[in-house]
């Protein structure tokens, strides 16, 4: 400690301090330093995903039910935003629905329990949303036909997700992004799911027996939401996960933390992400 506080050039009449302050830093809990991306992830676009929830006819004092909602983020903000709608929330992860307990209380009911059997009654819901579930699906289709089932005749179902082909722009040019993205597409294929599913989503509604079906994009960008919630592919997280899949180098992972570097440091840099929303209705032809 002695080697560090002259390292640090202190001054003699204050070393017997820093000596005191950095012996108390020594024995502070660690603090966990890693991003809460799931969290950025929800309040980086909720304001216009709202407007858009609100377009297709969700209002306060609705039952919605919200599918693959990990630790509660967005069953969270609808909460807030609707104090008198009932808000479940189901995932298949306790792990994750202990967070949201943890931090919710009942203000959301949680529920454990698989997406395309979820256990619920039938016509229950007026609203079921799935944010960015069905990127992780081998089939999304028994997904969508569950939540077909446990909505109420004229209910809804809003999927929110994305298609890395139409990912948007960043500005200046990272060099590699798209090999990258492609890469991140590779990860979710492996594990069973699709990081293009955004141009399917209209085909899934139709072919569960969804009528009224339509689609709308929500662009997120850094200059209202700021870079790290915008653009995270190059975030030291994302890229570790990539390496631990073996679908990145470190040599490639040591490229890309250094473009990252290269972009934030640029003049202005800026980021603008797609990702879309499709709605449809059950009909009453529908009910079970």
């Amino acid at each position: 400690m002695d080697a560090l506080v002259r390292r640090m050039q202190v001054p003699p009449r204050l070393r017997s301090m820093a000596r005191s302050l950095l012996g108390a830093i020594r024995v502070l809990p660690r603090v966990a330093t890693t991003p809460d991306y799931l969290r950025r992830h929800v309040l980086r676009s909720w304001k216009k995903e709202s407007r858009l929830l609100q377009s297709f006819g969700l209002t306060d004092g609705m039952s919605v039910l919200d599918l693959g909602c990990g630790p509660g983020h967005f069953s969270e903000c609808l909460a807030n935003w609707l104090p008198n709608a009932h808000i479940t929330a189901l995932d298949s992860n306790p792990a994750m629905l202990g967070r949201g307990r943890e931090h919710l209380g009942d203000r959301v009911t949680f529920v454990e329990s698989r997406a395309d059997a979820t256990g619920l009654p039938a016509d229950a819901f007026d609203f079921v949303i799935a944010r960015f579930l069905f990127q992780h699906l081998a089939d999304p289709m028994p997904v969508a036909r569950e939540a077909l089932r446990v909505l109420r005749p004229g209910g809804k179902l809003v999927i929110v997700d994305v298609d890395d082909e139409l990912f948007g722009v960043v500005e200046p040019h990272v060099p590699g992004l798209k090999r990258l993205l492609a890469r991140f597409g590779e990860a979710q294929a492996a594990r069973g799911g699709n990081r293009r599913v955004g141009r399917s989503l209209l085909r899934i509604l139709r072919g569960t027996g969804f009528t009224e079906p339509q689609i709308e994009s929500i662009a997120i960008h850094s200059d209202e939401s700021g870079l790290a919630e915008c653009f995270p592919q190059l975030d030291p997280v994302p890229l570790r996960a990539l390496v631990a899949a073996g679908k990145l180098s470190e040599e490639e992972f040591a490229e890309f933390r250094a473009a990252r570097e290269a972009f934030v440091a640029a003049n202005d840099p800026y980021a603008l992400v797609l990702i879309f929303a499709a709605c449809g209705v059950k009909s009453a032809d529908n009910v079970q």
